[in-house]
């Protein structure tokens, strides 16, 4: 995602018509910032301004260590960062039931794909599970939630000022991108770019998907994507 010398899945470069980076964004929203990484990207690139949101608490505590240590990274000056733990929605929920992933085959600890119960694919097994590290009852825990879009006079994450958003809370982006708010113009505000990964493993249908991209071209974006399955409908 972050290699310099073949581009990274924040940047475009001469493959679509036109290009961006994160170098003209001073302030840009994080959604499931897991420990940090974009983050630290984008402060790095030269945005001053930086609202990070992660619902998991191991996560969440990375998050904060890792943009802990900023001073090292520019001298330009010293950045706003704003840690939110909490999971961010489509809807006005005040809280929510957060889904520990269960843990990869060979024991290694699954940390990137935790998710508001309405969208996990795991499920409590009563059979043998392939690792001994593996919990057949899965981890439930409730989090706080925030809006995507302001909600009934209740402030969402996406505020005033923030001009580049990255959206990756595994399948909750499907629910704020299919919204009616997702097709209208004053729903974004200031931001200008938009990168966001779509879980077609929650989600596969297709004619979904370019609803999806209807609604952002409803919005104004210009939409390009890559990866298409064998199921794909051309």
């Amino acid at each position: 995602l972050l290699d310099r010398e073949k581009g990274c899945a924040y940047t475009m470069q001469s493959s679509v018509p036109f290009s961006f980076t994160l170098d003209d964004h001073n302030c840009v929203l994080d959604i499931g910032a897991h420990i940090g990484v974009f983050s630290r990207y984008a402060l790095e690139m030269g945005c001053n301004h930086v609202i990070s949101y992660e619902p998991e608490p191991s996560n969440f505590e990375l998050l904060t260590y890792n943009l802990g240590t900023i001073d090292s990274l520019t001298d330009a000056p010293h950045p706003t960062i704003e840690l939110h733990r909490a999971a961010v929605a489509q809807g006005n929920a005040a809280s929510g039931t957060l889904v520990r992933a269960r843990n990869q085959n060979n024991g290694r600890l699954n940390t990137w794909r935790h998710s508001l119960s309405e969208h996990s694919q795991y499920v409590d097994r009563s059979t043998k599970l392939p690792s001994d590290t593996q919990k057949g009852l899965l981890e439930r825990f409730d989090v706080q939630c925030v809006p995507f879009f302001s909600e009934d006079g209740r402030q969402g994450a996406l505020v005033p000022g923030v001009t580049f958003v990255k959206l990756d809370n595994e399948g909750s982006e499907i629910d704020i991108l299919l919204s009616p708010k997702a097709s209208e113009r004053s729903s974004w505000l200031d931001i200008t770019q938009l990168v966001v990964e779509w879980s077609f493993t929650k989600e596969r249908r297709v004619d979904v998907f370019h609803q999806m991209i209807q609604n952002l071209r409803e919005a104004g974006f210009e939409v390009f994507y890559e990866g298409m399955g064998s199921w794909w409908d051309g």
